[in-house]
């Protein structure tokens, strides 16, 4: 077996040879050829650090707030570092701008002005989960001094001023629903007329729809309504608002003014006869209570359609007018009980007539014989006439206009 002879035996013009070769790419010659040492080996390709990831988490607390407070935002990076600059941002927008501490941590508390995604941005482009943070408008309410059976504003201010949803007020009383009221916000501030048909508490629910980024809340508030004591001399919107719920009830009144006169008394008093109340012409507690159940009371003749009744049991006569009472007023009867019952028809009527007591009767009604409606004074509460029907002298004039020679006229205990 031949042996290949050592590289300093091979002829030099065997080597020049090879090289020719090598240049014009016929041939790859060693380059311990070339050289005539031995070829080294490689260095090898050195590996490339992998950039290092980095994660960042968000929560707030409170999630839900009202407006005008603050919410915490915090969370963490990692890997941590320290002095890593977050960015935090409210439903896009930009809030503010804190750095890590030591462990990567990160804490920043601010006011939000509006629900939205609360968001963590790194400046790699890293960006935490998002946090919904709801915030709901401020709500306070407001309302004038209560009167029973009068109408009240309530007024409803939002913060921010921002808001325009409408607000629905549900106003109930007794257990029972008073009325459903919708209002527009404006300037922050919704205004509603809550009526106050009775006495003591009307809650008021009131619901807030969710506007310009403001979440939608519920609030409520309780109207507490009291009646005073009311006699001659007492004066405000208590007054006028007693004098609009008797001519309600159809008794006679002589205006809707707001001061407690001495025909206001008759008025009084011919409401405390007709549903068995003290008479004592002072519109007290007990009286405050029946107004607000009291329902028009009952005429006890349907016929004619126009007539009189005098209900001696209650001392009170009434204009009635289809079934109805058109117009009720205390009177007083005869005193010995000689007022007669039964039907009868107004036979002549006078301005002025002469009475067998040395007297003139104002606005006389005769009805039978020599007894007479007419107007007189004093009317006490209880039977005090010779055995005419005593009326209050302000409302004879009243009930001389409303009936005419011939009208029927009841008589009953």
């Amino acid at each position: 077996m031949s042996r290949r002879p050592p590289l300093h035996a091979v002829p030099r013009r065997a080597v020049a040879f090879a090289v020719v070769l090598a240049l014009v790419g016929l041939v790859v010659v060693p380059a311990a050829l070339a050289s005539g040492s031995p070829t080294p080996e490689p260095s090898p390709t050195p590996t490339a650090t992998p950039p290092v990831t980095q994660t960042v988490t968000l929560s707030a607390a409170p999630e839900a707030l009202t407006y005008g407070q603050e919410v915490t935002v915090s969370g963490a990076v990692q890997p941590a570092t320290a002095g890593q600059p977050v960015v935090i941002t409210l439903g896009g927008t930009h809030v503010g701008s804190v750095v890590t501490d030591g462990g990567g941590a990160y804490a920043f508390t601010f006011k939000p002005s509006r629900s939205g995604e609360l968001v963590a941005h790194l400046q790699d482009g890293a960006k935490s989960a998002s946090t919904r943070v709801i915030v709901k408008p401020r709500v306070s309410v407001g309302y004038g001094k209560p009167v029973p059976f009068a109408d009240v504003t309530l007024t409803v201010k939002v913060v921010p001023s921002s808001y325009a949803g409408t607000v629905t007020a549900v106003v109930t009383h007794g257990g029972d629903t008073v009325c459903t009221l919708k209002a527009a916000t404006r300037d922050g501030v919704a205004k509603f007329t809550l009526p106050l048909r009775g006495l003591g508490s009307f809650p008021v629910e009131l619901s807030l729809a969710s506007s310009n980024g403001i979440a939608a809340r519920t609030a409520s508030a309780t109207v507490k309504v009291t009646g005073s004591r009311l006699s001659t001399g007492s004066k405000g919107p208590q007054v006028h608002a007693l004098l609009v719920a008797l001519a309600k009830l159809r008794f006679r009144v002589p205006n809707t003014g707001s001061t407690y006169t001495s025909q206001v008394a008759d008025a009084v008093v011919a409401f405390q006869k007709a549903y068995g109340l003290s008479r004592d012409y002072v519109f007290g507690a007990a009286c405050w209570k029946k107004l607000e159940t009291a329902k028009v009371i009952k005429a006890r003749y349907s016929g004619p359609s126009t007539h009189l009744e005098v209900d001696k049991g209650r001392q009170i006569a009434m204009v009635v007018k289809d079934g109805t009472p058109f117009g009720i007023i205390a009177i007083s009867s005869g005193a010995t009980g000689n007022t007669p019952s039964g039907t009868f028809h107004i036979f002549i009527k006078s301005l002025w007539a002469p009475s067998n007591y040395d007297s003139l009767l104002f606005r006389s009604m005769g009805f039978y014989k020599d007894f007479a409606m007419h107007g007189y004074d004093p009317v006490p509460p209880y039977p005090a006439s010779h055995g005419c029907v005593r009326e209050p002298m302000w409302v004879a004039q009243w009930m001389y206009n409303q009936s005419w020679v011939g009208e029927t006229v009841y008589l009953y205990d």
